[in-house]
């Protein structure tokens, strides 16, 4: 009795904790739910309006569906895209609730798209099979949203609480959000059972045309009429092409998202309409991880991600990336409290992003791994605050314990983009802000400054940076730090500015309380026109080089700036102990961000995607 009280209290309490609570209907899915009744299917066996298995016998009883897909469609022959309720259109009204019952950890998963394999399957859309995933949901209003949730909706941390959709069959996506506003996604996993990809795998998928594959191409499709709504504990993984594809529009908030193990790309914002990103975007508590690469299916590995692409082998590889369109109004997008690592090109690319005032905001991210650079922050007014970044842009050439052998065997655009592990961009009259880092890298750059003039001009006097507060250490460019090639041989540059002007010492910058440990022999420590610099060791806990995955680096309680031991232009510090490369200690770390990976995956093995 108490266990009982306590699911349905925090059933209530998660209710309306969610955004806009207000009561409208609830429709409910469970497995033990049963066919749609309609006007078209009056053999149909429940309304849908009850919490209720269906009792065995009987028409249009008041219990759940048995199937997601019913909650859209009757499954009667249409072949109009735009049909609507009941044929090809969501039950109900905005402001509803949709409550999918049952979980990953109670093995219950629920199919989204045609049933197959026949290319003319007359379920839902008949012979469109790319269409036949969920078509956008009714929007709410600012006093009561729609609501699209798993069972575990008020707790859903754990990967094994959250209810389970699996694409089907070639469906170009699972959830479509284009043109929905005041919706909540809350509590799902977005999968599709198989190991085939779309760009340049081993295994790839076939399409209707030669005999469709159980596969889904995107998890999310977005587009920017997309307003107000959220995500959050939700997991895109395992996709033909993207987790998720398109930008969004206002206001749009995403929380605890992973988007890990997606054969093109973890989320590309370019969806091919010309159309980018505009309003405000938040995606916070975030892991974009592995893309690039298509998941095992069935899962075997701890780090299931093999059949590697890059842009070299038919891929793509972002974990984020932009169109090059320039946004109007503005996007500004901030990504808070995450890690992006090991996807096959760039980690977070905001390069593209552009447009007058809009803006890319990375803060408190963990970023290594990714074959190009690790954090590309575009825009005309950048902001990185307190991240930390590895530039080991050859960590997928690793055997990385945990992956499958060979999964990395077609890669081979390693350390793209001038081998640099991070790019940020300045504008015309305004500030791009970087302070607060610490960045390891054994790359010939670190930092790169570019001038971003799409957001409102060429860069002049008037593009000024506020950079303090932030700890470089180089490493050596050579065969022992991932070059097999034999690399430079020399420290890495700590900062390479190509954006025509000086910024660092414009009126109205902040250059200052930096420590640059092993910089490039002709770099000078301290640079031109900074103040208060050290060019001294700062003694953080792992000051060793992994070759993949990161070891701690974060400022202990108490730390404060060494002071100077300046090098003289030219003059490298010799290297301590502490700084050497220990091949034995590199081999065994895998970091925090990939023993978290492994972690979240725990449960996986035993049947996440069955």
């Amino acid at each position: 009795m108490i266990k009982c009280c306590k699911a349905f209290l925090l059933l209530v309490l998660g209710l309306f904790c969610l955004p806009g609570f207000a009561m409208g209907s609830t429709w409910y899915v469970r497995p033990d739910g049963g066919t749609r009744f309609s006007v078209n299917v009056p053999t149909g066996q429940c309304d849908g309006t009850a919490d209720k298995a269906y009792s065995g016998k009987g028409t249009n009883q008041h219990c759940a569906f048995k199937e997601a897909k019913l909650l859209w469609t009757d499954g009667t022959y249409t072949t109009n895209e735009r049909a609507g309720a009941p044929s090809w259109g969501w039950i109900g009204a905005g402001g509803d609730t949709y409550l999918l019952r049952g979980s990953i950890g109670t093995h219950v998963a629920y199919p989204v798209g045609q049933n197959g394999p026949e290319p003319n399957d007359s379920f839902g859309l008949h012979g469109n099979t790319y269409a036949a995933g969920a078509p956008p949901p009714p929007s709410g209003t600012a006093g009561q949203h729609t609501r699209i949730l798993g069972e575990n909706f008020a707790d859903c941390h754990a990967a094994s609480a959250r209810t389970q959709l699996y694409g089907r069959f070639g469906v170009n996506w699972i959830l479509m959000m284009n043109g929905a506003s005041y919706v909540d996604v809350a509590c799902l996993d977005l999968t599709d059972f198989s190991n085939c990809g779309l760009s340049g795998q081993q295994v790839p998928c076939r399409t209707p045309s030669n005999g469709v594959t159980d596969y889904a191409k995107n998890g999310i499709a977005w587009d920017n009429t997309a307003t107000n709504d959220t995500l959050t504990d939700v997991r895109i993984h395992g996709l033909a092409d993207a987790g998720m594809i398109g930008p969004t529009g206002d206001n749009v908030v995403m929380s605890y998202l992973d988007i890990v193990g997606n054969a093109s790309s973890g989320w590309n914002a370019d969806n091919g309409t010309g159309k980018t990103g505009t309003g405000k975007l938040l995606v916070q508590h975030f892991n974009i991880s592995w893309n690039g690469c298509a998941e095992e299916y069935p899962i075997v590995d701890a780090l299931p991600y093999n059949d590697c692409t890059d842009d070299n082998s038919g891929g793509y590889g972002d974990g984020f990336g932009t169109a090059t369109t320039p946004s109007s109004p503005a996007w500004n997008a901030t990504f808070d409290t995450g890690i992006t690592s090991y996807n096959t090109q760039d980690g977070l690319d905001a390069l593209h992003l552009s447009g007058a005032g809009s803006s890319m905001t990375i803060t408190h991210v963990t970023a290594y791994g990714n074959m190009g650079q690790q954090i590309k922050v575009g825009g005309a007014a950048g902001v990185a605050t307190g991240n930390l970044i590895v530039g080991n842009c050859n960590a997928l050439r690793q055997a990385i314990p945990g992956t499958p052998a060979g999964f990395n065997k077609h890669l081979g655009d390693f350390c793209r983009a001038s081998d640099t592990a991070l790019l940020i961009t300045v504008n015309n009259n305004r500030k791009l802000v970087f302070t607060g880092n610490t960045l390891y890298t054994a790359g010939r750059t670190g930092v790169e400054i570019e001038c971003d003039p799409q957001g409102g001009g060429a860069c002049d006097k008037r593009s000024t940076i506020d950079f303090r507060n932030n700890i470089f250490v180089g490493f050596k460019n050579n065969v022992a730090d991932g070059y097999p090639s034999g690399g430079t041989d020399e420290y890495s540059n700590p900062i390479y500015n190509g954006s025509g002007t000086t910024p660092f010492t414009n009126a109205g910058s902040v250059y200052s309380d930096n420590v640059t440990f092993h910089g490039k022999g002709n770099a000078p420590c301290p640079a031109a026109g900074e103040r208060n610099a050290s060019c001294a060791d700062p003694k953080l806990p792992d000051e060793t080089w992994h070759p993949y995955g990161i070891g701690d680096m974060t400022r202990p309680a108490g730390w404060v700036m060494p002071s100077s031991g300046a090098q003289r232009k030219g003059a490298a510090a010799a290297e301590p102990h502490r700084l050497r490369r220990s091949s034995a200690a590199a081999a065994c770390v895998l970091g925090v961000g990939t023993i978290a990976a492994i972690a979240w995956q725990g449960n996986r093995k035993s049947r996440e995607r069955s």
